[in-house]
């Protein structure tokens, strides 16, 4: 059965449109200030792909220079990334909790499922981080975040669901759509990178030649921004990908 693509981004949109107030407070904490903090007070992590290029030396470097940056900033960072995912949680609560609750009662139940909650995301993203490092495992590595989609909207929906039985619903939910599924979860991460990327060039530029404080701060808010937009974006493109999933399977 072909998977409806559209009708999944004009569900995502008909949620923003809706519940725009809502959303922006829920972005603006979990999303945009941690990003917003990361870009001010951290320097850029260095890239994490191994190239079959690269020599013994120059990954030897490239080591040094990512163990440097992880015990310098390694703590700050999981501290947002926690913080990014709490915030993807509670809006999946929002929105596939039976009752609909509002965000004091969204919040309250992710705090108890958020342990497990985010032990699946672990999960479902080492595949794809390990597609990233070594470039050659980056396709199936998409296809696996394709099949995985659903993993976080079955935690939120069907309580109470351990991590083992939400990847097994997500893997037989999207059998058939993983590379259609990955595609568009890529769409929304892709179109924020793309978004952040003249901000971060414009912060980049002043940083080395005429550093000026409160530019810096207005590009990185800018970049800050994108990237939650972008967050945003995926969430919900996972709830309306999930529901007509859910649907066509009788879930």
């Amino acid at each position: 059965m072909k998977f409806d693509v559209r009708g999944v981004l004009t569900d995502a949109w008909a949620m923003w449109r809706a519940d725009r107030d809502l959303l922006l407070r829920v972005t603006g904490f979990f999303f945009f200030l941690p990003q917003y903090a990361m870009l001010l007070l951290m320097p850029a992590m260095p890239p994490l792909v191994v190239t079959p290029e690269m020599s013994e030396a120059d990954q030897r470097a490239l080591a040094a220079r990512i163990t440097e940056w992880v015990m310098a900033y390694g703590g700050w960072y999981v501290a947002g990334l926690l913080l990014v995912q709490a915030g993807s949680l509670i809006v999946l609560m929002l929105y596939l909790q039976r009752d609909r609750p509002d965000l004091g009662s969204a919040i309250a139940r992710g705090a108890r499922l958020y342990p497990r909650y985010l032990l699946a995301m672990i999960v479902v993203g080492l595949p794809l981080g390990l597609g990233v490092m070594t470039l050659v495992l980056l396709l199936p590595g998409l296809y696996l975040l394709g099949r995985l989609i659903a993993v976080g909207p079955a935690l939120a929906a069907a309580q109470p669901l351990g991590v083992a039985q939400s990847l097994a619903r997500s893997w037989a939910m999207t059998r058939g759509h993983g590379f259609v599924l990955a595609g568009l979860v890529s769409l929304s991460i892709v179109g924020g990178a793309l978004a952040a990327a003249p901000f971060a060039m414009i912060a980049g530029a002043l940083e080395a030649n005429a550093p000026n404080v409160v530019a810096i701060a207005l590009a990185d808010a800018g970049a800050a921004a994108a990237a939650a937009a972008a967050l945003l974006a995926t969430v919900l493109l996972q709830i309306a990908a999930y529901r007509r999933l859910a649907a066509s399977k009788g879930i």
